[in-house]
């Protein structure tokens, strides 16, 4: 047990740059998950200056509830606030990526039919009675797995 007796009177400021090492590392990785220990062991730093004669199993008790706290919270918080810009969900679908985008229509039979985006054919369906001619412009609003949901081009 000499690592927690090695930590009695030990000066805040090492848990302050303990948890600026962790932020750093943080910002080389980008994870977002060593930000939260990192908070905590500048909450322990503040602690720790408010009492200062605080051991050293509970200082590593205290980080580690703090550590685990902060990390839950924190991993919430981004869940439900985070910044969701749509980006992810596209991410392993070339065909949502094609919304809002206009094709020129190759073929057109019925509900179904073929357009031509940047040279690239693709499976195109069409809204319940709307009608195209080959050579006409579409416009993407939608993707059903590899099929582009197409409407006529407004304007």
């Amino acid at each position: 047990m000499e690592f927690f007796a090695n930590l009695n009177g030990i000066s805040p400021w090492w848990w302050v740059a303990f948890g600026i090492a962790l932020g750093a590392v943080e910002m080389m990785t980008m994870s977002f998950f060593l930000i939260w220990p990192g908070l905590a062991a500048l909450l322990l730093a503040v602690l720790l200056a408010l009492v200062p004669g605080l051991g050293g199993e509970a200082q590593i008790a205290i980080y580690a509830g703090l550590a685990m706290a902060l990390t839950f919270l924190g991993r919430s918080l981004m869940h439900r606030y985070g910044n969701d810009d749509g980006t992810a969900s596209s991410l392993n679908s070339r065909a949502n990526l094609m919304i809002g985008r206009h094709a020129e229509v190759q073929e057109f039979t019925g509900p179904e039919g073929a357009v031509v985006i940047d040279g690239v054919r693709w499976h195109a369906i069409w809204p319940e009675g709307a009608t195209a001619t080959p050579g006409s412009m579409v416009e993407i609003n939608g993707a059903n797995g590899m099929s582009l949901l197409v409407a006529p081009e407004k304007g």
